[in-house]
């Protein structure tokens, strides 16, 4: 795998790549819940339900590359040599984008940034790879996570735009100090 300045994302193996895919997954599934469980707390039930079932989708997908990944020997990674540009895997949602008032509208927003991240991931891989089977099977997961793009795209007509001022409250919670 070579992590470059310049962003190119190649990598050598399948392996690497299956490391990589099932890290983004199992992320994404421990971040939504993090986040479901925190929309809990601020009794947003229909959010957290939502986040629940977005971290249910991510722990079927993770469970999808293990099966792909069962007879093969996959490398260990260190958290900081992953490929990924900012640290955090591009399939793990950022909790700074949330808010304990946030509506369903706002966590397919949120979804939708997630997966965009990981097609554009995965489309960079199979474009900077030169080894052919890398190419292929980025590419294949790469139409997935456009699939998922597209199906977000069709849920966040089942929820209206908030008003502008959604996020207001008159009575915030407090943090003890």
């Amino acid at each position: 795998m070579t992590k470059t300045d310049d962003k190119s994302y190649k990598m050598d193996t399948v392996e690497e790549l299956l490391a990589h895919s099932m890290t983004m997954e199992t992320e994404a599934a421990e971040r939504y819940r993090e986040i479901a469980e925190a929309m809990e707390v601020h009794n947003n039930p229909e959010v957290a339900q939502l986040f629940h079932q977005l971290a249910g989708y991510a722990d079927k997908h993770a469970s999808e590359m293990e099966e792909r990944a069962k007879d093969l020997t996959l490398p260990h990674i260190a958290p900081w040599d992953f490929i990924w540009e900012d640290g955090d895997s591009p399939e793990a949602a950022d909790g700074f984008q949330t808010h304990y008032k946030m509506t369903p509208y706002h966590v397919l927003q949120l979804a939708l940034n997630v997966e965009q991240g990981a097609y554009d991931f995965y489309q960079k891989i199979s474009n900077d790879s030169t080894q052919p089977d890398v190419k292929k099977m980025a590419a294949e997961f790469a139409e997935e996570e456009s699939e998922h793009v597209a199906l977000l795209q069709g849920w966040v007509g089942r929820y209206p735009k908030p008003d502008a001022h959604w996020d207001e409250d008159l009575d915030p919670p407090m943090m003890h100090e």
